[in-house]
């Protein structure tokens, strides 16, 4: 009889063959399992990356072909957040420290949707200018000297604010289950990144004959000042599809961008830089980017048609 190691090793091949086709992951527990958990289909595909010390792929880097599966160690931490999160069976023992997270996980979700379901969505919302999820970053409001999110991974070498996670997960599961191929190409971004982004934008435009100024006002529309970019802060997300991946405004008329514009809300996220609002957000219509504010306010921002601005400024 072959040892127990052996076919845990197999188990994990499979698996990350599974990853390296794009595949999905389908835990069908028992049937002496509650019909809830009957069947729930986890997209194992979150995050297109290209390597391990990059934070930022671009489309056309996808393009090229250059998009890195996940490693045998992405699939074990993944199929551990699974345990955690009860999508599969737990194992009999569990490490003491690793209970503790998960429940204190669960009393924040559970105080955060308290919170969020107590409020009435036909009353004006008024914004807590206290509350982490409403930091305010862009052109005139740069990101707080000295201000370093606290980070957890996505997947392979993507990260974001640890206190969306879930919530990323959950919202990436929910676009699965309706058949909606979602890729997160791009969330935490260092300032030197962003740095390189933009004046990759920069000299591009220089050398198709504007000046440095002309530029910098018109690149600075497509990629934000380093400094002022809501990916420094962790609770920004840029999403495409497998089979859209270019960032233009065609994005928005794929299944992917309808399904993320009319759901993304009951995530916590919304359309950060919505069409008619370029001259209030600086930034042109981008149905790629997305923002984190808790479903508190996501919900109420997205049914009033307004931007992150006009919500905080008020008298819309």
């Amino acid at each position: 009889m072959k040892p127990l190691t052996y076919y845990i090793d197999k188990f994990i091949t499979a698996v990350y063959l599974l990853a390296l086709a794009g595949g999905i992951i389908v835990c069908m527990p028992g049937s002496g399992e509650s019909e809830e958990g009957i069947k729930k289909n986890v997209n194992i595909r979150y995050v297109a990356a290209v390597s391990s010390d990059m934070d930022y792929m671009t489309a056309d880097d996808f393009l090229a072909g250059e998009e890195k599966a996940a490693d045998r160690e992405d699939i074990r931490e993944y199929l551990e957040k699974l345990k955690r999160n009860g999508l599969i069976e737990q194992e009999e023992e569990e490490d003491e420290e690793a209970k503790e997270a998960a429940l204190d996980s669960e009393d924040d979700d559970a105080s955060d949707m308290a919170e969020d379901d107590a409020v009435d969505e036909s009353d004006e919302l008024v914004p807590d200018p206290d509350d982490w999820r409403l930091m305010l970053v862009n052109k005139q409001n740069p990101v707080p000297e000295g201000f370093e999110p606290e980070l957890a991974n996505i997947n392979g070498s993507m990260y974001a604010d640890r206190r969306i996670i879930n919530d990323i997960y959950k919202m990436m599961d929910a676009a699965a289950a309706d058949g909606v191929d979602l890729m997160i190409c791009s969330a935490y971004r260092s300032y030197d990144r962003q740095k390189t982004l933009f004046n990759n934008k920069i000299n591009k435009l220089m050398k198709d004959g504007m000046t440095y100024l002309e530029a910098y006002r018109i690149g600075s529309m497509n990629v934000t000042v380093p400094g002022t970019s809501e990916h420094h802060i962790g609770l920004a997300l840029d999403i495409l599809t497998g089979s859209y991946t270019a960032m233009d405004d065609g994005f928005g008329e794929t299944e992917a961008g309808i399904w993320l514009a009319k759901n993304a809300a009951d995530y916590g996220f919304i359309l950060r830089y919505p069409s008619g609002k370029e001259e209030i957000t600086g930034i042109v219509y981008e149905p790629w980017h997305f923002r984190y504010v808790g479903t508190k306010y996501s919900k109420y921002i997205t049914e009033q048609g307004i931007c992150l601005e006009e919500f905080l400024k008020g008298g819309y």
